[in-house]
């Protein structure tokens, strides 16, 4: 299903890493589904219902599969999803990915110095569960008293539970390791509560919403032309989020968007890229036909893009009375250090425009660029009038004092 959803939105293969489309818009991402995460969240919202009030069939199965572990005491504890026998592959996933969802998240892990159940604390290579002193209120690592000997901490436990056995009580003190025999404070109940970023999150309350954020959070990466973007307009981690950011805020077409994203992630196959998997057979501008075809010399510094640039400046002070001059990182990524939200808009319609040019092997001339710029605008004025969304053409046309035409 992931690879037919990639295939889908990719026309072929991948044109960037799976782990960045699922990021937020301002983190580069496309806000990409990511269907693993999506399974696991679904399938941790049931610990909601298996620690619920409410009974059923379902829950009892559930007890007897895990009756030799404690029952539900299994979840709190530190275990190995390859330890116990499990014979519903449903619940069996359910631990294996709570284990994994507490393991990278929980920043106290208090559940480590559980003796039961334990991956770490082992007898014959297998973790253990002794039901008699458990139900006696040993649970805990503090609990079998190592700030005494085997002896004195066995006289003290006898003398609270009847039915005990020195060696089964040595053995367990002894399979303890040592970074394990801490002071730590011991809680004062068993809670499923994990603590991330220092907030509680209680799962007996989330959501799968809930866990999904948290699961895709930690897995999903910045695109790779990230950090080249970073190096090549000295950009902070601030400034490379309002980069990422501004397309999705100056612009409601979608094809816009995806246009700036391939500018953005070096995916736009100019001839360099073309001529470099052999599809064609030199790497000169379709434009000016002189120098090599990079996404900066196409969308820049052609000698038939540049006099646009400048007839384009012109037309943005004939329209808002305001004099800009463009630099190249102005028009590959957008003018972020000002709040500009029709002249980052024209940009991204005007390196548009260009590709089109590209595409059809003609120059740009600003007065066909003109005409797409006020059928924008008279579209964007028609639609805000039908949907009382005026304030926000406002907003963005603000600066006009009567388009030119």
């Amino acid at each position: 299903m992931n690879c037919i959803l990639f295939k889908f939105l990719w026309k072929g293969t991948d044109k960037v890493t799976r782990l960045s489309t699922i990021k937020d818009y301002e983190n580069g991402g496309l806000k990409m589904i990511d269907l693993e995460s999506m399974i696991k969240s679904l399938r941790l919202a049931w610990l909601k219902r298996i620690f619920g009030e409410n009974d059923g069939a379902w829950k009892s199965y559930l007890r007897v599969s895990l009756q030799r572990y404690g029952g539900l005491f299994l979840f709190y504890c530190n275990y190995d999803i390859k330890d116990p026998h499990i014979p519903s592959s449903f619940y069996s996933e359910l631990l294996q990915w709570w284990s994994e969802f507490r393991d990278g998240h929980d920043t106290k892990k208090e559940w480590r110095h559980i003796v039961w159940n334990n991956k770490e604390i082992r007898i014959n290579n297998k973790p253990i569960f002794y039901g008699t002193l458990f139900e006696n209120g040993i649970i805990y690592v503090n609990d079998l008293l190592f700030d005494t000997n085997t002896t004195d901490s066995f006289k003290i436990i006898s003398s609270k539970i009847g039915k005990t056995n020195f060696l089964t009580w040595a053995g367990l003190r002894h399979s303890v390791p040592l970074y394990l025999k801490t002071k730590e404070s011991t809680p004062s109940e068993m809670s499923l509560l994990v603590t991330i970023d220092n907030k509680d999150f209680d799962v007996l309350k989330k959501k799968s919403k809930d866990y999904y954020t948290l699961i895709k959070s930690s897995k999903a990466k910045l695109p790779n032309n990230s950090q080249y973007l970073r190096q090549t307009f000295n950009l902070s981690e601030d400034h490379l989020k309002k980069v990422f950011w501004l397309p999705h805020k100056v612009s409601f077409e979608p094809y816009l968007k995806a246009f700036q994203y391939k500018v953005l992630n070096s995916i736009l196959f100019t001839n360099t890229k073309l001529f470099k998997i052999r599809y064609i057979s030199e790497d000169k501008c379709s434009v000016c036909k002189s120098e090599p075809e990079t996404p900066h010399h196409l969308l820049f510094h052609c000698s038939l893009v540049q006099p646009f640039w400048k007839d384009f400046e012109y037309f943005f002070y004939l329209l808002t009375r305001e004099f800009v001059h463009l630099t190249l990182q102005d028009v590959m990524i957008g003018i972020i250090y000002a709040n500009y939200p029709l002249l980052n808009y024209l940009i991204l319609v005007a390196k548009l425009y260009i590709w089109d040019c590209r595409r059809n092997l003609t120059p740009p001339i600003i007065n066909v660029f003109k005409l797409k710029a006020k059928i924008k605008y008279e579209t964007e004025k028609f639609i805000c009038v039908n949907t009382n969304n005026m304030d926000k053409f406002n907003k963005k046309w603000d600066l006009c004092m009567g388009f030119v035409s």
